[in-house]
């Protein structure tokens, strides 16, 4: 009886220990579909980067805010008939869900772009972008141990298609 409940816990604590993503919590129809293209960049790779050995302090930097990282999600929506409507769906129903505060959002008439983040007692988990404009969709999800001053350096170093609207975390 007691090894049943140590292997419980032990199965229980594994689970717990597994992050679920935005993108993969939100948008599994998205995952599912052919006409989205799908980004996934896993923690292995972060650690690849890892063992760079540089002396430059910002090289550095960046090098440690990726060693936290556990992944990078997205899809991307290209030729939409409905990009904004989709951009509006997909932030009702991140908000719907509760889990997610509103860290910066950019809204003019021809794109929008927000910025969520989820936290644990102030550690920064998951940042969430969604972005929307009249023919396109994307949402990203990069999550793990996030420090924001070096994710819009990252996302300039990785130049993966869509990172580059993490950029904007870079210049404020």
């Amino acid at each position: 009886m007691k090894q049943l409940l140590v292997l419980t816990f032990l199965l229980l604590a594994g689970y717990a220990g597994a992050q679920e993503n935005a993108i993969e919590k939100y948008f599994t129809d998205y995952l599912n579909a052919e006409d989205f293209t799908k980004v996934s960049v896993t923690g292995k790779m972060f650690s690849l980067f890892t063992e760079i050995d540089t002396e430059d302090e910002d090289e550095q930097a960046i090098l440690e805010a990726i060693s936290k990282l556990k992944g990078i999600k997205g899809v991307i929506r290209e030729d939409a008939e409905n990009g904004n409507t989709m951009y509006a769906d997909a932030i009702k129903k991140v908000e719907a869900g509760g889990e997610f505060e509103e860290l910066m959002s950019v809204e003019d008439p021809n794109e929008n772009v927000k910025f969520l983040v989820r936290d644990n007692d102030g550690e920064i988990n998951e940042l969430l972008m969604i972005r929307g404009e009249r023919r396109e969709f994307m949402a990203f999800s990069l999550y793990g141990v996030i420090d924001l001053k070096s994710i819009g350096r990252l996302s300039k170093v990785m130049k993966v298609r869509g990172m580059e609207g993490f950029g904007i975390m870079d210049e404020h």
